[in-house]
């Protein structure tokens, strides 16, 4: 299998995004991980690796950075809305080196909507990503042992559904249930939250993909009332990564490499029928742009637009390169819209072309 070395380089040609594919367009040329605002009029994101939290006026297209000139902090990775408008941040309290920094100190902070007050650490270190409820200041996330020995060792893991409640000193963890506890060689990744937070859908990273013969990343969903799990799309040797529910919650973007047989990492961004079918369609077109890939998305609360982050095939996952918009609309209107598959019917179109 090809595996790209990981550099974080500059790429020394042109960016992209400044002739971009049809329904693409330039938001930034730097940026990574962009998240809206509830009401849609802002897009949050980390302005580099381990730096400050930053927003964009959709209409004005300024940028505001919102962490410089508050407090100590700037090591954050990430930065999410809860549905009270309140900012919420992943990161370590301060960059010691790329593994511990990002896998075992990472941690969750808020910062009030105003971004008036340094953003505050609420006790919980995690696993990657966060997914956040629509309905209530609620999050969804990982654990393993090294953020909680309780837990057990690095390859136990935890998926947790928190409360975040709001007292005289703050913003604090409230109710807190664990929803998944994976076997080993899984690693859980919740993502979001579904149908009236009744469910989790979630990545789980299956083997290595350096070392294994049977590695995959596939989409699951847990159901909060029975705690049943459900497999939404499991191909072999794929990374298929959700990134970033529809509003329809019929349907999430999926960060996919099944345009090769056994390579990382994945290029484009997908749309992923949840209906356990497995049925997708691909959305942005970086497949004829080599080297350049499309990852961490989010859909606007209206439906109508995609952020996404881009970099390319040497760079680590996260490390943005800038933020790209897609006019879904106008997509959906195309014939590249109707092109859905199965990774059944994908398997059958690359043994024929053998």
């Amino acid at each position: 299998m090809p595996i790209y070395q990981v550099d974080n380089k500059p790429y020394e040609g042109p960016h992209v995004l400044n002739d971009p594919p049809e329904f693409h367009e330039k938001l930034l040329d730097y940026g990574e991980r962009p998240y809206w605002s509830p009401d849609g009029k802002r897009i949050a994101f980390i302005e580099k690796n381990y730096g400050d939290a930053c927003e964009l006026d959709f209409e004005t297209r300024q940028v505001r950075n919102l962490t410089k000139n508050l407090g100590e902090h700037h090591s954050f990775l990430r930065v999410l809305f809860l549905s009270n408008g309140d900012y919420l941040l992943i990161g370590p309290k301060e960059f010691k080196d790329r593994h511990t920094s990002r896998h075992v100190e990472s941690e969750l902070w808020i910062m009030d909507k105003e971004a008036k007050t340094p953003p505050k650490p609420v006790g919980r270190r995690i696993f990657e990503g966060c997914g956040v409820s629509t309905m209530a200041p609620r999050i969804t996330y990982a654990m393993n042992g090294a953020h909680d020995p309780r837990i057990g060792s690095v390859e136990d893991f935890e998926c947790h559904v928190t409360d975040i409640v709001y007292g005289s000193d703050g913003p604090a963890l409230g109710n807190d249930q664990v929803i998944y506890r994976s076997v080993r060689g899984r690693r859980p990744e919740p993502q979001d939250f579904r149908h009236h937070d009744t469910e989790v859908i979630l990545a789980e990273y299956m083997g290595d993909k350096v070392l294994s013969d049977d590695w995959k990343t596939i989409v699951r969903g847990i159901n909060l009332n029975t705690l049943d799990v459900r497999t939404y799309i499991d191909e072999p040797l794929t990374h298929n990564e959700c990134e970033g529910i529809f509003p329809d919650h019929e349907h999430i973007c999926l960060e996919s490499s099944c345009d090769f047989v056994n390579q990382y990492p994945p290029i484009d961004l997908w749309k992923l029928k949840l209906d356990g079918s497995g049925t997708r369609v691909r959305m942005t077109r970086f497949f004829d742009h080599v080297p350049w890939r499309a990852s961490n998305s989010n859909v606007s609360p209206d439906g109508k637009w995609l952020a996404f982050m881009v970099n390319t095939y040497t760079s680590e996952a996260g490390f943005g390169m800038g933020l790209g918009l897609m006019d879904l609309e106008e997509w959906g209107k195309s014939h590249y819209a109707q092109e859905w598959e199965t990774p059944a019917e994908r398997r059958q179109k690359k043994e024929a072309n053998l």
